[in-house]
């Protein structure tokens, strides 16, 4: 089956015919800088892209042309669900990467993947490593939320926590990551995490939004969370 240019098109169709003009201002609202095409909520996408997996993904990824905010999304959650070996795969993450300019990519793209198992999270991991110290702000993002979401496990724990106490990028998006990544650390292996905070090793700004997120979780005791501001870092203004 070949995925055409009308298929394309029937594509950027529904894409109009789910835009929603209200979702599109919140959204926009909540991604500074990043104009959506048509305001298509996440579910309907990922609806089209499972789809595109049933039938042509790599024809889709050839005819794809990644110009709008939803046509991005849709190409990020093609790559991340394809149904191909990991050494198929990376080629096609490394390819996508430089797509990503907000957050909501960035997030959506990790949330997709399914790593279940052994060689392909191996594959993945190692791919990764070199990202936590890249200076581009969404490559390193990408490896942090991609630690949070799939590898916060007893097998990778001391190095999730290395890492991101390497992690000194000043960009925004960046530290952001790395806080919210030390927080679901914290959640799991609360000993492990809060030896780390406990050090104040991590940059003040990381070092305390880490705590503010560990601090808002339902899942942490509220003795932890007392017991965590001690631990806050002075920052200068």
């Amino acid at each position: 089956m070949s995925f055409t240019p009308a298929d394309y098109q029937a594509v950027l169709d529904r894409f109009a015919a789910c835009s929603d003009p209200k979702y599109k201002a919140f959204n926009e609202g909540l991604i500074p800088g990043t104009s959506t095409a048509y305001g298509v909520r996440v579910p309907e996408i990922r609806a089209i892209a499972r789809d595109i997996i049933k039938k042509d993904p790599t024809g889709f990824l050839v005819a794809s042309v990644p110009g709008s905010f939803e046509e991005i999304m849709l190409r990020g959650m093609v790559v991340a669900g394809m149904k191909i070996p990991m050494e198929e795969r990376l080629p096609l993450v490394e390819a996508f990467l430089p797509l990503i300019d907000n957050w909501a990519v960035c997030d959506t793209f990790c949330g997709t993947f399914k790593l279940k198992k052994p060689e392909e999270r191996d594959r993945m991991w190692r791919f990764l490593l070199p990202l936590f110290s890249d200076p581009r702000e969404f490559y390193a993002r990408f490896a942090a939320v991609m630690l949070l979401g799939h590898f916060v496990d007893g097998e990778h724990i001391a190095q999730d926590l290395e890492l991101l106490e390497s992690m000194r990028q000043e960009a925004y998006y960046v530290r952001m990551a790395a806080a919210w990544a030390v927080s679901v650390c914290y959640v799991k292996f609360p000993a492990e995490a809060g030896a780390l905070l406990r050090r104040r090793t991590l940059p003040p700004w990381t070092q305390n939004k880490a705590i503010q997120k560990i601090r808002e979780s339902y899942r942490v005791p509220k003795e932890d969370k007392e017991a965590l501001l001690a631990y806050k870092a002075l920052v200068s203004k």
